[in-house]
């Protein structure tokens, strides 16, 4: 018979398991769930209590650890973690947002334009990032945004089921009524916008649309793809210049970076930034990472040395015929 560990010895253990982490880790940021036993001090237990406390050290035990078929413990909070680059989350359930300023996360939001994508922005709590992103795009276009010709694809009354990011897919539970009237160019261009504004985290690869709880073999009538969907999906969605960063309003500093992708002939484009005269500041020329059929990469870093106010950002192609300006997307914003 193997001898008896002391009590000491498996209180110590039953300590350190409650300490490590468990089943419900926040996948993001690595967080865990609460730990109930580092709120209190432990006390020593009379001899006549033995029998409890090692019933009550496995309750703990089995309480901070899970199960291992991976379901979470009900008396755990469930969160979507976050990072400053995405989300991700096996839950579809949210904490309260908080207010504290630091923990707030510039997001792009992919509206619609002249039968392609469009971006906007927003800053939302960082808490559960990917839902609240999703939630914001179905809000639709802001005064502001609308002003700028953006507008949207996804019908109202549009709602979240569910989100679940693992493995860098995420799966998204939409209700019905996001197949809900359009014909092909609408479903396809709804779909593009919820697949590229989940794809702006580094932690989706990929996206599975479900509708009312159910796998779908497509989209509405037009059975758009619905699952296993990335960015290159939707090139014919894709305007020939998508400036991501900066986004619409944004403020920015007089050390000014903007970036974004370009299908464009020998992958050219041309930049200009303009004060609120539509006076130019700066002005040059660049080359994606690739064009000519092929969406590639672009940046540029611009110095506005001590000019604030209002400014534009000019991005556009020369048009290979004429030389005139075409694909122009114009940018307002605030440098200070």
């Amino acid at each position: 018979m193997r001898p008896k560990e002391p009590m000491e010895e498996r209180r110590k253990q039953g300590a350190e398991c409650r300490r490590r982490p468990c089943a419900n880790i926040d996948l993001m940021s690595g967080t865990h769930g609460t730990d109930r036993s580092e709120s209190h001090t432990r006390r020593r237990h009379p001899a006549s209590r033995v029998a409890v406390a090692v019933v009550a050290s496995a309750a703990l035990l089995l309480s901070a650890c899970g199960s291992d078929d991976g379901e979470e413990p009900a008396a755990s909070t469930t969160t979507e973690a976050t990072t400053t680059t995405g989300d991700t989350t096996t839950s579809s359930s949210d904490p309260t947002p908080t207010s504290d300023p630091s923990s707030q996360q510039d997001v792009r939001l992919y509206f619609t334009r002249d039968e392609v994508v469009g971006v906007a922005g927003r800053t939302l709590s960082a808490s559960g990032i990917a839902r609240a992103t999703l939630e914001s795009l179905l809000a639709g276009p802001n005064e502001v945004e609308a002003d700028l010709e953006l507008d949207t694809e996804i019908p109202d009354g549009t709602e979240v089921l569910s989100l679940d990011i693992a493995d860098g897919i995420a799966t998204v539970d939409l209700n019905g009524a996001f197949q809900s009237g359009g014909g092909s160019l609408s479903m396809s261009l709804r779909v593009a916008q919820v697949v590229f504004t989940l794809t702006q985290f580094d932690t989706v690869e990929t996206v599975n649309i479900r509708i009312d709880g159910d796998d779908v073999d497509g989209i509405g009538g037009e059975g758009v793809p619905s699952t296993e969907l990335d960015r290159s999906d939707f090139e014919d969605q894709s305007p020939a210049i998508l400036v991501e960063s900066p986004t619409p309003g944004a403020d920015v500093s007089a050390d000014l970076e903007v970036s974004g992708t370009s299908n464009t002939f020998e992958a050219t484009y041309q930049w200009a930034i303009l004060d609120g005269d539509d006076e130019i500041l700066e002005q040059d020329f660049g080359t994606a990472s690739s064009g000519t059929g092929t969406r590639g990469t672009w940046s540029f870093e611009v110095d506005l040395g001590d000019y604030t106010g209002p400014a534009t950002v000019k991005v556009y192609e020369s048009s290979a015929k004429d030389g005139s300006e075409i694909n122009v997307v114009i940018v307002p914003v605030t440098v200070g």
